[in-house]
């Protein structure tokens, strides 16, 4: 038993004394007949049984000091819901219904716990002399199992346990899959504009022949992914998973170093609207690339606008395919070589950007420029060219070797909606002069 915890508890009780009151002294707007509230004086909280176990590699035990047996409370709304079954033996609770500050999982052998605590449920939880730790890294309450937090028996479980007459309307913390952290564990979230990959078209849930768990993975539109983890045990896994676009409530969770999204049903997942991402898509990968070639996919413009015999061409490093160019090396000057994609269409968009990565090496001055245009018909000098450079982020800087591929981040295009559009990579450079390396790679254009 720790000291230093046990203070930190008698701090954190002696202030919660003032602080709290006995909750049967709370008022509820709609009582549940015949149902006497709990008589319990909460005097603990979720974040401080958090605490105990945040610098420690095994279950730290939770009591108010040395010698004590003051029993510690803590309240929490129920989030999770094991009816279809994507939740097994374990109750998630978090210390309020909207905007919640911390969550934690209950590990328990109980099950059917949907009968009474159902999500948005208020309970009242007695945790002196259990354990606060984690399993697989997720913040858990149960019993010592090692260096892993273990499941409280059924009997124990129910001694401990307490349901309110409160049960409140639960407000999902709507947040981007870039925010994911370690602050939203064990609490619900709500995603908007996510969609499943279009891998995933026309696939279950789970798998429809055995019961084991499977990752599905979700998306932005900005590419960005987080992994959905579904029960082999679920009573939906042969449903089939949504193609659209929408809203996706879940709660968060960690396995490893993993983040997932634990739907409680279906019923989380509302994509009612059109599919958003990437119209078009190139990472120069695939049969139709051969690395230390000059690019030949079909649709695109490789030329040489000055007549010589460079261009670009795809290049290799680490197992990662990318278009490279440089006027180093190739007598002349100047050295000007086009890379443009094929026709992109934005029929039906109201909005359209595009990104990319790029990377420099041996950089002696800026050579790459970004256009679009609508007319283009195989002659880069009859084409009417927007210059969309300034929009983006190039690599640059990189004198004396190469960086790191570093994303453009979004391109307006919006502007081009309803026509066709070529995207250009230009390099304008001389053997004698800017001469500096720049590798393109993960072209993506999105609308919506």
């Amino acid at each position: 038993m720790k000291t230093v915890k046990n203070l930190k508890i008698l701090s954190i009780l002696f202030l919660g004394l003032f602080a709290t009151s006995c909750v049967q002294d709370d008022d509820f707007d709609t009582p549940p007949i015949n149902f006497d509230e709990p008589d319990k004086d909460v005097n603990f909280t979720i974040q401080a049984v958090k605490d105990l176990a945040e610098d420690s590699p095994v279950p730290v035990e939770i009591v108010a000091g040395e010698d004590s047996d003051l029993e510690l409370y803590i309240e929490g709304y129920v989030i999770s819901n094991d009816e279809p079954g994507n939740f097994y033996k374990t109750l998630i609770i978090q210390d309020a219904p909207e905007n919640p500050t911390a969550g934690i999982a209950i590990s328990t052998e109980a099950s059917d716990l949907y009968t009474r605590f159902e999500p948005g449920r208020k309970i009242y939880f007695r945790v002196d002399g259990l354990y606060s730790g984690d399993y697989a890294n997720l913040p858990t309450i149960g019993t010592q199992d090692g260096d892993q937090v273990g499941r409280i028996s059924v009997t124990e479980f129910e001694d401990r346990i307490a349901r309110s007459g409160t049960k409140e309307e639960l407000v999902p913390t709507v947040i981007s899959i870039d925010q994911i952290g370690d602050e939203y564990l064990n609490t619900l979230v709500k995603f908007e504009n996510v969609q499943f990959v279009e891998s995933l078209i026309g696939e279950s849930y789970g798998n429809t022949n055995d019961t084991f768990n499977v990752n599905r993975t979700v998306e932005n539109c900005d590419g960005e992914t987080v992994i959905m983890r579904n029960s082999g045990y679920s009573n939906f896994k042969n449903m089939l998973l949504p193609t659209k676009n929408g809203e996706l409530t879940a709660v968060m969770s960690l396995f490893g170093s993993t983040y997932q999204l634990t739907i409680r049903g279906p019923e989380d997942v509302n994509f009612t609207e059109p599919r958003c991402g990437a119209i078009f898509k190139q990472n120069f990968e695939g049969d139709d690339v051969n690395p230390g070639t000059d690019i030949q996919i079909e649709g695109w413009t490789n030329l040489n606008a000055n007549g010589g015999s460079r261009v670009w061409q795809t290049r290799e490093f680490s197992g990662n395919s990318y278009a490279q160019t440089s006027a180093f090396g190739s007598g002349e000057d100047p050295y000007e070589a086009w890379l443009i994609t094929p026709a992109v269409s934005l029929a039906d968009l109201s909005e359209a950007t595009f990104n990319f990565t790029s990377n420099d090496g041996y950089y002696n001055g800026d050579a790459l420029t970004v256009l679009v245009s609508s007319d283009f018909n195989g002659d880069v000098d009859a084409a009417t060219w927007t210059d969309v450079t300034a929009q983006a982020t190039i690599a640059s800087g990189d004198e004396n070797g190469y960086g790191s591929f570093i994303p453009s981040g979004d391109i307006d295009i919006s502007s081009f909606v309803g026509q066709d559009v070529y995207i250009a990579f230009k390099y304008l450079g001389s053997a004698n002069g800017v001469s500096t390396t720049y590798q393109i790679d993960n072209i993506r254009v999105l609308g919506q």
